[in-house]
């Protein structure tokens, strides 16, 4: 899958798969928006497991979970989830 970086925002939507330079590609970024569909594995995006082992890898300041599926409470999930990783949300505005 393609993902993007400009300056220190990086954005990663339908990924389910990261290698070794989408990681170093990732290092040093503020903010990366990423995806996580749903609880369970998905054959074209990431869970949230997944995803959130790799915010781990790639050591980000912040994170935002984005194409969330509904079994996915965002409530629930802010609860959850380190400060530094959030749900998106529909008309969430994100500056770095």
């Amino acid at each position: 899958s393609l993902g993007f970086r400009f300056d220190n925002i990086a954005y990663s939507p339908d990924v389910d798969g990261l290698d070794d330079a989408a990681f170093e590609a990732l290092q040093g970024a503020d903010l990366w928006i990423v995806d996580a569909l749903r609880y369970t594995p998905h054959p074209s995006h990431s869970h949230l497991a997944q995803t959130l082992a790799w915010i781990a890898r790639a050591q980000v300041n912040r994170a935002v979970l984005t194409n969330m599926h509904i079994d996915l409470d965002y409530e629930k999930l802010r609860a959850e989830l380190p400060p530094h990783i959030e749900p998106a949300y529909d008309g969430m505005v994100l500056s770095s």
